[in-house]
């Protein structure tokens, strides 16, 4: 995922002074032996610095970055080393070389601009061949029940769905889920790409995901996964989302059991029955947590989840009712949805 490589790549803690020759800066273009590139550097610091490039006839950049072990440039994933000398009167000189294959190739730049700028890897000169206007990129379809189908579409760092099927309300969710085509989209998508490039050297962006989690003739419910791009578990986002198959309209669950979700917490006599069977605490729990009692629920075909919100630490809790012993604990609405859900074949 691109935003977990920038995760990791933001998190490399700084520790060693690089050695040798001073950080370049700016953009700069030259070859590697007989291919044309681009590459631009951030401003280093005596611990860790950051930089990109691309080859003019493939135009997907690779990230390139400093490691406490030694003096060179690591590619992503090492796929090269790079040995620079000191810039001279706007010119670098230097070699690329392979640690599996042995293999080696001369480097040569000559600057461009942005030699004062800190985030040289943001600018014009360095990211207007990259963006053009993004494709609509169409995924396999997949089929979750006989008759119903979706599959993922994503654009401009957007992902959504596209559903098949018999229900009546499809086209109205299509339509409600259908990507951002706007050029104030594309021109975010970008910017975007450009401020990680000015920090990390690669152009990430949020990673989004989109996907059924349950889908029959009375309701779907689609899970919306983000995770913002440079941010920690803090920026993580997970959104399920029910909607009527047959009148479009939206649902909140929660509203099944007497609650809602803007309401603290599960109704009293619901939260009776789930802890009834909880052991005790773990000592570190004990006294609270984050995401203690803030619930999410969730269909299943026998039955409803419930979910605390989790941030890792194990003190969440999980529960599942089947539909058969939900009858005490559900609102009128309720009980006409799962009557609804318990018919299905």
């Amino acid at each position: 995922m691109l935003t977990r490589l920038v995760l990791v790549l933001l998190q490399l803690t700084p520790l060693a002074v690089l050695a040798g020759a001073a950080s370049p800066q700016g953009v700069w273009s030259g070859s590697i032996g007989t291919k044309a590139i681009v590459a631009c550097f951030n401003k280093g610091s005596p611990w860790t610095a950051y930089g990109s490039y691309y080859y003019i006839d493939f135009l997907t950049p690779i990230a390139l970055h400093t490691q406490e072990k030694d003096s060179y440039w690591h590619e992503q994933n090492d796929t090269g080393q790079w040995e620079l000398a000191t810039p001279v009167d706007g010119v670098i000189t230097g070699t690329w070389r392979n640690e599996k294959t042995k293999k080696t190739l001369t480097i040569n730049l000559a600057v461009v601009d942005g030699s004062d700028d800190e985030s040289a890897c943001a600018r014009d000169s360095f990211n207007k061949r990259l963006e053009s206007r993004p494709k609509v990129e169409k995924g396999k379809m997949v089929q979750l029940s006989p008759g119903r189908s979706y599959r993922k579409l994503r654009f401009a760092g957007q992902e959504t769905i596209e559903l098949f099927g018999p229900d009546p309300a499809l086209g109205q969710l299509n339509s409600l889920l259908k990507l951002d085509p706007s050029k104030e989209a594309i021109n975010a998508y970008f910017l975007q790409r450009r401020e990680v490039l000015g920090h990390v050297g690669y152009p990430g962006v949020d990673d989004r995901h989109t996907e059924p989690t349950y889908w029959d003739s009375n309701f779907i419910t689609i899970q919306f996964y983000e995770w913002v791009a440079g941010t920690g578990r803090s920026g993580i986002s997970i959104r399920h989302r029910t909607w009527n198959t047959k009148t479009g309209e939206e649902v909140d669950l929660l509203s099944w059991i007497e609650s809602s979700s803007s309401a603290s917490g599960l109704p009293p006599k619901l939260k009776k029955f789930l802890y009834q069977d909880v052991q005790e605490q773990l000592p570190e729990c004990a006294n609270g947590y984050r995401g203690e009692g803030i619930f999410s629920l969730t269909l299943a075909k026998t039955g409803l989840q419930f979910e605390e919100e989790a941030w890792g630490e194990g003190c969440e809790k999980s529960f599942f009712i089947p539909y058969e012993k939900l009858g005490p604990f559900l609102s009128p609405a309720g009980k006409q949805a799962v009557n609804a859900i318990k018919g299905q074949k």
